[in-house]
């Protein structure tokens, strides 16, 4: 028998062994989109997770990760067999059962060795095509409608650097001697259940925010060593407190942004620093992609591999001291994000004189050599004339940049 690409198989081959259990059974399509939630269908969440955990299936918890799916919408025909052989191909099924709930449809659950492998299952299944009918599929979790105690008013703490391994239960523990943790949550992507690195803990007390916020910065947990702060503006202690710099808070700058920005905005540099001296100042906050250190303009952009790590470089180094100068750090804007800005008209471009009037131009002349540097090299500058609007042609530059542009001019 031949199998086309859309066969039984999750990525449309390899499902030869469900086929030869039902080889009458139609071709399993391609869903036509992919899916971008899990709701819909006859899913009741409070009816099939009593169903699912009465049934000894691992559904999860608070404080644990769901291994278990839902498969609804499933022809009268469909067996047990053939749901672990179709779901097999993806990861390592455990566990699986198909119910027959009287007149109705009948629906399966399908427990797999792993969290990641459900959630591929969950990625890959979900609105497919089976024997004529669309598959509706779809975590076999706690419905949230349960009452949770509102701790808006506690005290939350941002605990940054978390291995992937981290999860809820864990980060309670960790932080469990310091007080009566009232919630402990580690930010996940809603598609992929992954861990975005991040978290946050809560306590009733001040004081033990406090003392967590204190005694765990820098510690280990799981794999790498964490960072701690405030999750929003510190609370007020009852007194005016003078601090000497001003205090950026996690959730605060961490929204101000889209998100795909990963870029740091470094201003007032001082004309001493190396791009060394940057990188060693916030290589603490998470793996850097990319440097552009603008060294006579006074500025520099860090690129980190996540905004996450972004954001805390922004909280922890702005206000602080880089060779013997306070620095401003706040967000930038990553190459990727839209084309680079052309130049405002009668601003000044550090690609024919530099900031602040000097002839400072990049390699290849008044023009940039190439194009795209002349367009990357703009781009860059009208970022930082944004965080220093001092930086301005004046009249005379002007015109002397106007003649220049007329003659042509290039410089070694």
């Amino acid at each position: 028998m031949a199998y086309s690409n859309y066969g039984y198989g999750a990525y449309g081959y390899g499902m030869q062994a469900a086929a030869g259990m039902s080889a009458a059974y139609p071709q399993m399509a391609a869903p036509n989109t992919f899916p971008d939630d899990t709701t819909g269908g006859a899913y009741n969440p409070r009816y099939h997770f009593q169903a699912a955990q009465s049934a000894g299936f691992d559904i999860g918890g608070e404080d644990t990760q769901p291994k278990t799916l839902y498969v609804g919408n499933l022809d009268p025909r469909v067996t047990e067999d053939f749901i672990v052989t179709l779901f097999g191909q993806i990861g390592t099924v455990t566990k699986t059962k198909v119910i027959y709930d009287g007149g109705s449809d009948p629906y399966a659950f399908v427990e797999f060795a792993d969290h990641a492998m459900a959630t591929q299952a969950l990625q890959t299944m979900n609105k497919r095509s089976l024997m004529d009918r669309e598959m509706k599929v779809n975590w076999a979790t706690q419905p949230g409608s349960q009452a949770k105690a509102d701790t808006s008013k506690h005290f939350h703490v941002f605990v940054g650097d978390l291995s992937p391994e981290v999860d809820n239960k864990a980060l309670k523990e960790a932080f469990a001697p310091f007080g009566d943790v009232s919630d402990a949550k580690v930010i996940r992507d809603v598609q992929t259940m992954k861990s975005k690195g991040y978290g946050f803990v809560s306590y009733p007390k001040r004081e033990e925010a406090e003392r967590a916020i204190e005694q765990m910065n820098g510690q280990w947990l799981g794999r790498r060593t964490i960072r701690t702060n405030w999750a929003t503006r510190k609370p007020a202690s009852g007194g005016s407190e003078s601090t000497p710099r001003k205090e950026l808070y996690y959730n605060d700058v961490y929204n101000s942004t889209g998100p795909d920005n990963t870029s740091v905005y470094v201003g007032n540099v001082s004309n001493n620093a190396t791009e060394d001296d940057i990188r060693n100042v916030f290589k603490e906050f998470g793996n850097i992609v990319d440097i552009r250190h603008f060294k006579s303009q006074g500025y520099s952009f860090v690129k980190f591999d996540s905004k996450e790590h972004a954001a805390s470089a922004i909280c922890e180094r702005n206000g602080s001291e880089l060779c013997g100068q306070t620095i401003r750090c706040s967000w930038g804007k990553t190459e990727g994000q839209g084309s680079a800005p052309n130049p405002v008209a009668g601003a000044f471009n550090p690609t024919q004189f530099g900031a602040f009037g000097t002839h400072q131009q990049p390699r290849g002349g008044m023009n940039g050599g190439n194009p795209q540097n002349q367009q990357y090299w703009n781009y860059y500058y009208q970022q930082a004339v944004q965080q220093n609007p001092q930086m301005v042609m004046t009249p005379e530059w002007q015109a002397y940049y106007q003649y220049m542009r007329g003659q042509g001019n290039q410089r070694p």
